[in-house]
């Protein structure tokens, strides 16, 4: 298995939204070649007056983390100009993933 990462990818995670707010997220997201997650994510047990138990949120890929990281502060700070709350931003380096290769042989 080689060390060397296929891709980068960010996820951001913002206050749960829906209806036209959803619609200004995705534009938003559009901008900078993120996708919007067609589902709420639940992340706790329950609401508290601070946070919903449930967060809206969004991934981009990249194979330059320089670019995805430039990406990834330019629409965090988009999303907070426009009023979302954000709640979390991270980069992960991917090192497997059977989409590129079934380097187990696990899904043939």
């Amino acid at each position: 298995m080689s060390e060397v990462s296929l891709y980068f990818e960010a996820h951001i995670t913002i206050e749960p939204v829906v209806d036209e707010r959803l619609e200004v997220f995705k534009t938003l997201c559009r901008r900078y070649d993120f996708r919007v997650a067609d589902l709420l994510m639940k992340k706790r047990t329950d609401d508290t007056p601070q946070r919903s138990a449930f967060d809206s949120f969004c991934t981009g890929r990249d194979q330059e983390c320089s670019l995805l990281v430039l990406r990834t502060i330019q629409l965090v700070e988009d999303l907070r100009d426009f009023g979302f709350k954000v709640w979390r931003y991270k980069i992960e380096s991917t090192l497997m993933d059977s989409e590129y290769q079934d380097i187990f042989s696990l899904l043939s």
